[in-house]
């Protein structure tokens, strides 16, 4: 079990959204469930999306994601750098310093602020951030890339 840092009430505000996505009731989340969940935050979800950040977040590999597996979650996403670092990042991985990053900086940049997905997870989220379609995401699309 992961060690959190929540409250009783963002614990229980956090159940009910986990429970929304228990769609069973079995107490925990399929793939099926989570693809679900995914899909009504993005439409464009793919099933191979889901597949791989169901495989990055089910840390016993069962196939289903628990509730401590989904506060891991959560408290990633609640602990997400500030601007400033992540502008200091950005900068780091830019090796050419021609203000973009290319798949590979991009990797070592998402690793850095605690992004925790494969590499085949990132390419797809690289691939969705680029929309100039260069092969390379300059600052902002980089920070819309980690939900900033």
């Amino acid at each position: 079990m992961a060690e959190h840092e929540f409250s009783d009430e963002d614990l229980s505000k956090i159940r009910v959204v986990f429970d929304g996505f228990d769609v069973d009731g079995k107490g925990t989340i399929n793939e099926m469930e989570l693809q679900a969940a995914l899909t009504a935050l993005d439409p464009n979800t793919t099933p191979e999306f889901a597949e791989a950040v169901m495989k990055n977040l089910d840390d016993d590999h069962d196939g289903e994601l628990s509730f401590e597996e989904f506060l891991d979650m959560v408290k990633a996403v609640k602990t997400k750098p500030k601007e400033d670092s992540l502008l200091n990042v950005f900068k780091k991985h830019d090796a050419s310093g021609n203000g973009t990053l290319n798949a590979s900086e991009i990797k070592g940049a998402m690793r850095e602020t605690g992004v925790k997905l494969s590499d085949r997870a990132i390419d797809y989220l690289v691939n969705k951030a680029d929309t100039s379609g260069d092969g390379e995401v300059n600052y902002e699309e980089f920070c819309k890339l980690l939900g900033r």
